[in-house]
């Protein structure tokens, strides 16, 4: 489907990163001022080709001549994954060549060469050399600099160079240099040599564990097993993308090889991607490393050396003659192809006659047809001796020789794949060596996307920039930094990427802007392609393992693709210059929305990515006009994003609103409803002094334009942020709504506003109020559809509970999945929560606590950390009443770390509330009274007979226990008088321990204040009336009915689920008893009440019960 507008056009420019080499005479204007121009252009010419062929030899190109200066670049018009060590190189061995030139005065020429790594912008379509300047960037300039400053003769390279090339080369560090344009000091460094023979790989050193391919280092260990117990010759080919594990296998075989046989010939050499003569230099390296010739060796004394690696006999002399041209002496030896390769195999096989022999050829992609054919002619002619020949190759092989070693029978090629998200954290965590966080493990183990190397070059890189924290044996990322892009990663990905074919690489720099995932139809429009032209590219692409095709793609009727890595998209779009990006990502949302139609939503993130970041683009780009054209598209695309998300991932809404807000600045006028979606979003975040700032300047502004409908919803948001901070002023707030809304004609806003005072009502124990709104908010929602109904289902639901009807449950279900059904996931993870504050008292902890689990589950992954937070309240509670201390106290922590003065203020109350009846019940003295005092002021300024019960009830209890007999009476009297909070169903709850309280003061007045009026109407205040009756028995001296009475509480208690009250039963029942001279009866419960206190740690209840089990009459009975 083709887009609105005309697809952009192709871009001219590229983003690269590139080495630059900069490299300039020293003296030369003093030594040319007098000298004849001819000669001077003469001794030029000469410095100029020697630069010019040094560069070119390693794969670089000539930007230009400027003066006596040459500026040569590594990485245009195709870039390398070794430019780094390329340039470095083209350095050195322009430094060694120019001491072999002469001045006009007859003396050594000298230079200073200078390398920088960096990103530029390189025009596209200027052919090097043609004179024209096609490279602009710092890392050019920079490259300049070091230039001037490197040491006469010698090479200084920047800081990224020097780390991209710090395993090849040796370095000093010279001092550090202030250059013109930089803020800092820049680290350099003068390379002082190559740490190992170019073409040959270093030994590498493997500090990880070898983790997954079992099957293919069997598969690899079995054949050479085979070859040596056969002395058969094998050709095994390990094939696989860069960095997928190729080096790491072929070490792993080393292991083995060297392990189980003795005396083992290992050989290895690696064919080279430039230069001259490199047709068989893999092979001449394993000779001269057989024969100990050093680069530094004088053909003399290679000639030596090879003739004493060649064994006596009389094809001695014809074996020497031609293995000569493979060290380099001799390079014309006359002889044919196939005499050259029959002496070749015939030295090898004399090897493998003497000891077993691995001949390990590396990057055979790289490799010239003739090698491949030598390999091919080893495989075929070579017999009877174990020599056992691996070969490593990228996939890029099979697509130039498809053929390559097929038709014979001892050639094998294993395929590595890439290792799974579980092999790929079992190394991360190895290289790392201690536990990494989810946080953490994900980004990596996206980016890696299986591929070792890519894993292990993001831990090198964490590490290089001490980005990593460690802290009791886990690692995360150091606050405030994403995880980087390696510049090894990125320089392999961008040389496979310019071997591509023009038309190739602009179909994945499309695809690249629509995202990992990418549809043919996308990259067709993008482009004004043929859509069947786009899929045949990409089963091309799909067989480089560049791209993937999905099985089924989300999108009807389109072929669906993605990336194999990650990386190789973000690669691909970073060389995008950024209007091009801009256009294309406007290409890309028309596209969608096409494709969409009125199923925008469905799409929203996607479409508010690509209008945003073109938006983004265009400014950066100084395309002011393009800017002001995007602006109302982001807008409308971010605000939908919003909406998508709101309930979903609120994270993600509050940044699509927040971003959105930004396009809307005061006076424009869609900002004051606008404000109203991210002050709402905010507050389910837990951001909420923002989002009471935001709400309020949202019922400014709507009032000033007489929007009472928007005023209401706006008043809603503060009014529930003002509730979750215990603010008095959510009084005003809902007498204000409720207000207005009366003045209004039906609608859904109106129908909140009823619903919102009804929950105020409820809130402050006025039950039959709230029941009445609700039935007004009821019939209005029916006349409208009700598209409010799970809203005053639900907030009937709790009422018809609070007032004792086990029939609200069923409200509140059947509101949830009402909500469900429709979407509105936040709603659902509240009430949840509010359903298990009826179970508790209704059904037992024990299933409220499983409720609480989903709530957790459902919030969490939705980013709700409001609700989070009193969902943490509300289990600990659970926990509490379970006897699950450990578990209360930990979620206690947790709720002190997530707290802020911005938000959790109720909830921190609600947690530090139980927090103090734990510390009570193991006798610990670490309540604090300025801790009591905050509870008691947080409780009363919300206004909440709930919260006032929780709060109140604990204080009391714990000022009695620290012995402020006057402070916890007053407490208990201030509840006792409340008729808000002897409606809530967390009064029976409390209850039992209350006027535990209050008859350890000494007052059993106040005592039965608190029982007055409190009917048996569900299980928990049934269960608390008969404790109560029993402590108020046993206080007035009728022991035998506080006995009987105990001991029904205890049976109640246990089939409940509520272990401290079941013991602290047992006890009464256990005292009462022995009271009356009834040991025997008493022992057996309490020995059931001192396990289950041991078990809670209840330190002065334990005590009491030892000092009862320990008179005369207990033990005898026992």
């Amino acid at each position: 489907m083709p887009s609105s507008s005309a697809a952009p056009p192709p871009p001219t420019h590229e983003r690269k990163v590139v080495s630059a080499l900069f490299v300039d005479l020293v003296g030369f204007t003093a030594t040319s001022e007098s000298a004849d121009p001819e000669d001077v252009e003469g001794m030029l010419t000469t410095y100029f080709a020697m630069a010019r062929a040094q560069i070119e030899a390693h794969g670089g190109v000539v930007e230009k001549f400027i003066g006596d200066a040459v500026l040569g670049v590594f990485g245009v018009p195709a870039a390398h994954e070794d430019d780094p060590e390329r340039a470095v190189r083209a350095a050195l061995r322009i430094c060694e060549d120019a001491a072999g030139l002469k001045t006009l005065d007859g003396t050594p020429l000298r230079i200073r060469v200078g390398v920088d790594t960096g990103e530029v912008l390189v025009r596209l379509g200027v052919a090097p050399g043609a004179g024209e300047h096609f490279v602009t960037g710092d890392t050019i300039n920079t490259a300049s600099r070091i230039q001037a400053i490197a040491p006469e003769g010698g090479v200084a390279v920047g800081r990224a160079t020097h780390d991209a090339t710090k395993a090849v080369f040796g370095y000093e560090e010279l001092p550090p240099a202030v250059l013109k344009g930089k803020a800092e000091p820049v680290r350099i460094f003068r390379p002082t040599a190559a740490r190992a023979r170019l073409g040959v790989d270093l030994t590498r050193t493997h500090g990880s564990a070898y983790v997954g391919r079992e099957i293919d280092l069997g598969l690899l260990k079995g054949l050479f097993d085979k070859s040596v117990a056969a002395s058969s010759v094998h050709l095994v080919t390990v094939v696989g993308e860069p960095g997928i594990g190729k080096s790491r296998i072929v070490a792993e075989l080393l292991a083995h090889a060297q392990a189980r046989v003795p005396g083992l010939t290992w050989r290895q050499g690696r064919c080279l991607p430039y230069g001259d003569g490199v047709t068989f230099w893999a092979l001449g390296e394993i000779v001269k490393a057989h024969a100990g010739i050093l680069e530094s060796d004088d053909p003399t004394v290679a000639a030596a050396k090879i003739d004493d690696a060649v064994p006596a006999g009389p094809d001695r002399d014809w074996l020497r003659q031609r293995l000569r041209p493979l060290v380099g002496v001799d390079a014309s030896s006359g002889a044919e192809r196939e005499e050259l390769f029959a002496a070749w195999r015939t030295f090898l096989e004399e090897l493998a006659e003497a000891h077993p022999t691995v001949l390990v050829f590396e990057d055979i992609h790289w490799a010239d047809d003739a090698m491949l054919a030598f390999l091919e002619h080893l495989a075929d002619r070579a017999a009877g001796v174990p020599l056992f020949v691996v070969a490593t190759a990228r996939p890029e092989l099979f697509e130039r020789d498809a053929s390559f070693g097929a038709g014979l029978a001892n050639v094998n090629r294993i395929n590595l794949a890439p290792l799974s998200d579980e092999e790929t954290a079992q190394l991360v965590a190895d290289l790392l060596g201690a536990v990494v966080p989810p946080e953490l493990q994900a980004p990596i183990l996206e980016r890696a996307d299986g591929n070792p190397l890519y894993a292990e070059e993001f831990i090198r890189l964490l590490g290089d920039r001490d980005l990593l924290v460690e802290s009791d044996g886990a690692v995360t990322l150091r606050e405030g930094h994403t995880l980087p892009l390696p510049d090894s990663i990125g320089a392999l990905i961008a040389a496979r990427l310019d071997t591509l074919p023009a038309e190739r690489k602009a179909m994945l720099a499309d695809a690249a802007v629509v995202g990992k995932v990418f549809w043919a139809g996308a990259v067709a429009a993008m482009g004004e392609r043929d859509v069947a032209a786009v899929n045949e590219a990409m089963r091309e692409l799909a067989r480089k393992e560049l791209v993937r095709p999905a099985r089924h793609s989300s999108m009807v009727g389109e072929a669906e693709y993605a990336f194999w890595h990650v990386l190789t998209r973000d690669v691909a779009y970073a060389q995008l210059p950024r209007p091009s990006r801009a256009a294309r990502h406007v290409a890309a949302a028309e596209w969608l929305e096409a494709k969409a139609g009125d199923r925008a939503e469905d799409v929203a993130e996607v479409l508010a990515h690509h209008w945003a970041t073109a938006l983004d683009l265009a400014r950066a780009a100084g395309q002011t006009e393009r800017a002001a054209s995007l602006e109302p598209k982001a807008l409308r695309a971010l605000t939908l994003a919003g909406e998508r998300a709101f309930g979903l991932d609120m994270a993600a809404a509050v940044a699509s609103f927040e971003r959105a807000l930004a396009l809307a600045p005061p006076g424009h006028p869609g900002r004051p409803r606008l404000l109203v979606k991210v002050a709402d979003a905010m507050g389910d975040s837990g951001r909420m002094r923002e989002a009471v700032e935001l709400a309020r300047e949202a019922v400014e502004t709507l009032r000033e334009q007489g929007d009472l409908v928007g005023v209401l919803d706006a008043l809603g948001v503060l009014e529930n942020c003002y509730l979750l901070l215990a603010d008095a002023r959510r009084w005003v707030v809902v007498a204000e709504r409720l207000t207005i809304a009366e003045t209004l004609p039906p609608g859904d806003e109106v129908v909140r506003a009823i619903v919102g005072a009804a929950q105020a009502e409820q809130w402050a124990g006025r039950h039959e109020a709230a029941l009445e709104l609700l039935d007004r908010a009821l019939t209005m929602d029916a006349s409208l559809g009700g598209g409010e109904s799970f809203r005053i289902l639900a907030n009937r639901g709790m009422t018809r509970g609070l007032m004792w009807d086990a029939g609200g449950l069923d409200d509140i279900r059947q509101a949830i999945a009402l909500a469900v059904e429709n979407g509105h996931g936040s709603f659902a993870a509240w009430w949840h929560n509010n359903l298990s504050a009826l179970l508790i008292p209704l059904e037992g902890p024990a299933p409220a606590l499983e409720t609480l689990r989903t709530a957790t589950a459902l919030a969490r992954a939705r980013g709700l950390e409001a609700a989070t937070d009193t969902i943490i309240g509300s289990t600990i509670n659970a926990h509490w009443d379970l006897g699950n201390l450990d578990e209360a106290l930990e979620l206690i922590r947790e709720l002190e770390r997530r707290s802020t003065a911005d938000r959790s203020v109720l909830s921190r109350a609600e947690g530090w509330s139980y927090e103090a009846l734990v510390l009570v019940l193991q006798g610990r003295a670490d309540v604090t009274e300025d801790r009591l005092d905050w509870i008691a002021t947080t409780v009363r300024a919300s206004g909440s007979a709930e919260y006032g019960v929780v709060g109140l009830g604990s204080c009391a209890i714990a000022w009695a226990a620290l012995g402020h007999a006057d402070v916890a009476e007053a407490l208990l009297a201030e509840i006792a008088a409340s008729p808000g909070m002897r409606r809530q169903l967390t009064y029976a709850m409390y209850l039992s321990p209350l006027v535990r309280a209050a008859l350890s003061i000494g007052d059993d007045a106040v005592a039965r204040r608190l029982i007055e009026g409190v009917e048996p109407e569900y299980p928990f205040a049934a269960h608390a009336l008969v404790t109560t009756g029993a402590a108020l028995a046993e206080s007035g001296g009728d022991l035998a009915t506080a006995a009987r009475a105990y001991s029904d509480a205890a049976t109640r208690w246990a089939s409940f689920g509520v272990p401290y009250e079941q013991a602290l039963a047992l006890l009464g029942a256990g005292r009462c008893l022995i009271a009356l001279d009834r040991s025997a009866e008493a022992a057996p419960g309490l020995r059931k009440a001192r396990e289950l206190f041991a078990r809670l740690g209840a330190a002065p209840a334990l005590a009491e019960t030892d000092a009862l089990l320990q008179q005369p009459t207990s033990l005898a009975a026992g």
